[in-house]
């Protein structure tokens, strides 16, 4: 016998109801649980294949004999494969499952993380760091709307959150193995007679283990299987996730809407009902993405900062104290308060603190009491804090913005445009830097205003919401 929220998923004749419905239906439990652990296990090794390049370009520079312009293309080659690989993971993602492309893009982000430790040159290393790029820009994408789909509505936001800050912990992950590895001002170190960098991306590529995990642990989305006319197989799904949770769920494949014949298209994400959404929310992720690795990533005076709490390593480890905190601070509220409201709110603190950090740069003096260490950690620290609060909510508000048959593609785009406006704010900086970094570093803190802004007074509210 159906319990009373297990009846509300079925119309009032029975005869129809969607997955939506039938998952909200459900309570969370064992199965979401589980799921959290081996998707955040991904989303932490994304962040180590992401970020361990930072820790080895010196050596790099040191061995190969780089150019300055070398080392950033280098540096950006994983960030230009990301720009191909959020879109082509998404549509891939729309059009052959969600199972099947997690395991594609896991596969070649962690076997590519791995051969970049066998690179013997500048072409070499860039060709794999790129490959890298495409595999984590499919990853995160078919990784976030997996887990929105089998969340129920009144705890997706908090469970999106959740998994950002195992991209967090895949920062503290990826400086404790470069710690481990590669000796501070070393270039020619060796673990066990093979030069530490090439150990290092070794170890890096050790998640490759995820693949035989998501084969085993996971299962195709319901979303999915129903979209495509397999309504037995989504009904079987969202019975064993139900008695993972130890409830019941009474639905027939009979009773399931299905999606078939609704085909993903680019061109849906252009309509007139999606068009608004799909510009606005490629700007939030322009934005994000330009004030983010505008200010923590390439910009040395950033990185110096270490000096003022004991180390390069001593730093990075509290800025990635202060950005999981901001993960946590933002999955206790984004359910109560609404995604629009919580991400905007963290775009105009991240632009104001960005104000602050760029107040208290040596060679600013505004008076105010801004200027010295505590106002350019408070600003730097709270920045991090921030934007990582941004990013703990920005994918499952975009994963909500858009229906089934376009989720990934839709994600994908709007985050690939993200990347490109990566790419775009170091250049910037850069352009700038000549007339000081307070004028190198203002645009970003602006544009986070701004976005923030934009996004308050016209972004939809998603919250409560079943995913169509």
């Amino acid at each position: 016998m159906a319990t009373p929220s297990q009846t509300e998923a079925t119309d009032a004749e029975g005869t129809s109801v969607t997955v939506g419905a039938v998952i909200d239906s459900l309570p969370v439990g064992r199965f979401q649980r589980r799921l959290l652990i081996v998707v955040g296990g991904i989303w932490a090794s994304v962040a180590l294949s992401i970020l361990i390049i930072s820790f080895t370009i010196p050596i790099h520079e040191a061995v190969w004999e780089l150019s300055a312009v070398e080392v950033g293309v280098l540096g950006s080659a994983t960030l230009f494969g990301m720009m191909f690989g959020t879109s082509l993971g998404g549509r891939y993602s729309d059009r052959n499952g969600r199972k099947r492309a997690l395991v594609v893009s896991v596969g070649i982000f962690t076997a590519c993380t791995a051969l970049t430790g066998l690179a013997t040159g500048f072409v070499s290393a860039v060709a794999f760091r790129f490959l890298t790029g495409i595999g984590v820009g499919a990853a995160v994408t078919v990784a976030a709307a997996y887990l929105s789909e089998h969340v129920p509505t009144r705890w997706r936001g908090r469970y999106l959150a959740y998994l950002e800050g195992f991209f967090a912990l895949g920062n503290l992950l990826t400086v404790l193995l470069a710690a481990a590895t590669l000796p501070a001002g070393s270039t020619d170190a060796t673990v066990f007679g093979v030069a530490a960098w090439r150990v290092t991306f070794f170890a890096a590529g050790a998640p490759i283990l995820f693949v035989g995990l998501i084969h085993t642990q996971l299962s195709e989305s319901p979303y999915y299987l129903a979209r495509t006319g397999q309504l037995s197989a989504a009904s079987d799904r969202l019975t064993a996730i139900a008695a993972e949770n130890g409830s019941h769920t009474d639905v027939s494949p009979e009773q399931l809407q299905s999606g078939e014949g609704v085909q993903p298209s680019f061109g849906r994400l252009l309509q007139p009902d999606l068009l608004g959404r799909t510009l606005l929310i490629s700007v939030v992720w322009a934005g994000l993405n330009l004030g983010y690795y505008g200010v923590f990533i390439w910009l040395p005076d950033t990185i110096q900062a270490a000096g003022y709490v004991g180390g390069l390593y001593v730093y990075l480890t509290t800025v990635g104290v202060f950005q999981l905190l901001g993960v946590l601070t933002a999955s206790t509220v984004v359910d109560r308060l609404g995604r629009r409201r919580v991400l905007a709110a963290s775009f105009v603190l991240a632009g104001l603190s960005t104000a602050l950090f760029v107040l208290a740069l040596p060679g600013v003096n505004v008076g105010l009491g801004l200027d010295g260490t505590p106002a350019l950690l408070a600003g730097l620290f709270a920045t991090g804090f921030s934007l990582f609060g941004a990013f703990a909510v920005i994918f499952g508000y975009t994963t909500e913005l858009f229906p089934t048959a376009v989720r990934s593609s839709g994600l994908g785009f709007a985050s690939g445009l993200g990347k490109i406006a990566a790419v775009v704010g170091p250049i910037l900086a850069g352009s700038l830097v000549s007339f000081g970094y307070a004028v190198a570093l203002a645009p970003f803190a602006v544009v986070l205003l701004a976005t923030g802004l934009l996004l308050g007074f016209f972004g939809p509210e998603t919250v409560g919401e079943t995913l169509e």
